[in-house]
């Protein structure tokens, strides 16, 4: 089992790896050996992580990329193929949220967060799988998703662009593992419940009085440290998840259930 958890020779690239999530599945990534390549557009966190790595001998760098353009995306993997020699493991895990009344949704948000949270994943993936076609030996593919993309809490709405956003990273994660099978790649998906992470942090601190009242009491849903999602992004990262194909695993402490934390 230790050898199936090894990424020793391992080259991975993680978007939004600088903080919260991103960067839990970055430090259990390069426990297990695998060099990383963070993707982001928070340079201060990204270096902050790159010299918190390097201070315990691990080889991570930062490519600064903003994932809504496609031509940085592919200046992105360049980069990581320039300096590893090549890619074998993509974890899509930029993404934003915000919250916002239906009747006062604009275009600008609805650009920001749908072309962040999809159209990103969906082209950092495609130039990540040519390479990795290109380089002949497969690779693993891990989509961060978010229970919202499936289910909603009616007291957590006016969140429309991320969940058309969340959703369609579940489809499209299920329909290309037809297509990336054959050529040796898999491609899985996780749904993070409520996590205390940087950006659900500062997120709420937006929040008008307003819009608090509008969403009403959250209930009392489980709410967990990201490194417990992390851990479930690396085994997908692993061999250990060889036979998963499009799969969706939940990582919500049971909030779907209806399970009090």
């Amino acid at each position: 089992m230790a050898e199936m958890l090894d990424l020793s020779g391992k080259t991975a690239i993680v978007t939004g790896g600088a903080r919260g999530l991103g960067f839990c599945i970055v430090n259990r990534l390069t426990e297990a050996g695998a060099r990383v390549m963070i993707v982001d557009v928070a340079v201060d966190f990204a270096q902050a992580a790159v010299d918190y790595f390097a201070d315990r001998g691990r080889d991570v760098r930062f490519e600064i990329a903003d994932i809504r353009d496609l031509a940085q995306i592919q200046h992105a993997v360049d980069a990581t193929v320039e300096a590893y020699g090549g890619v074998d493991i993509l974890v899509n895990d930029a993404a934003f949220w915000r919250v916002v009344k239906f009747l006062d949704l604009t275009e600008s948000t609805w650009d920001a967060v749908v072309d962040t949270g999809l159209k990103g994943t969906v082209f950092f993936t495609q130039a990540v799988a040519r390479r990795m076609v290109e380089q002949g030996r497969g690779g693993r593919i891990v989509n961060v998703a978010s229970v919202a993309g499936i289910s909603m809490e009616s007291s957590y709405g006016m969140l429309i662009p991320y969940v058309a956003a969340k959703s369609g990273v579940v489809g499209i994660s299920q329909s290309l593992a037809r297509e990336l099978k054959p050529l040796g790649i898999t491609i899985n998906c996780v749904l993070p419940g409520g996590m205390m992470s940087a950006g659900a942090v500062h997120s709420s601190t937006e929040l008008t009085p307003e819009l608090r009242e509008a969403m009403g009491e959250p209930g009392q849903v489980p709410v967990t440290d990201p490194d417990e999602v992390a851990r479930v992004v690396f085994m997908l990262a692993t061999p250990v998840s060889d036979f998963m194909h499009g799969a969706t695993v939940v990582v919500d402490g049971g909030a779907r259930l209806m399970i009090k934390k």
